[in-house]
């Protein structure tokens, strides 16, 4: 396993991307073989094809929802490769939402693409299960 700067700047393309609604990034981003997944933070947002993956982040776009990388890390080992980051999405009034991102890409033809991307928001063990975990 080795640090890839590679799909860390490729991570920060999609951020900007993303915050553009560039749906010709996206199509070319998203893996075209097997299944692709995209998990967001919403319960209701899972989404398995490029098509709608790409709906609905314009859409957030025109919403004018911004993402912000925060603390990206990018390992690659072989074909295979994942990010990890602690972002934030910037709303229009100006409103900062943390949130985490993990992808898993593969490279296909040369290049890297998206197979499985999740965000989540962290909330306290003792909100969600009515107790604390943490040791």
């Amino acid at each position: 396993m080795e640090q890839s700067p590679e799909l860390k700047a490729l991570m920060l393309r999609f951020y900007e991307a993303v915050s553009r609604g560039d749906a010709a990034f996206m199509e070319r981003f998203l893996s075209k073989h097997g299944d692709v997944l995209v998990i967001g933070t919403d319960p209701n947002e899972w989404w398995a094809d490029p098509t709608t993956i790409t709906q609905t982040l314009q859409a957030q776009a025109q919403a004018g929802i911004q993402a912000v990388a925060g603390d990206l890390h990018a390992y690659r080992e072989g074909s295979v490769g994942w990010v990890a980051d602690r972002g934030k999405f910037v709303l229009p009034d100006g409103t900062e939402a943390p949130f985490r991102w993990t992808a898993v890409f593969h490279q296909e033809d040369g290049e890297w693409k998206l197979v499985q991307g999740h965000a989540s928001v962290g909330v306290p063990n003792e909100e969600v299960l009515g107790t604390e975990l943490n040791v």
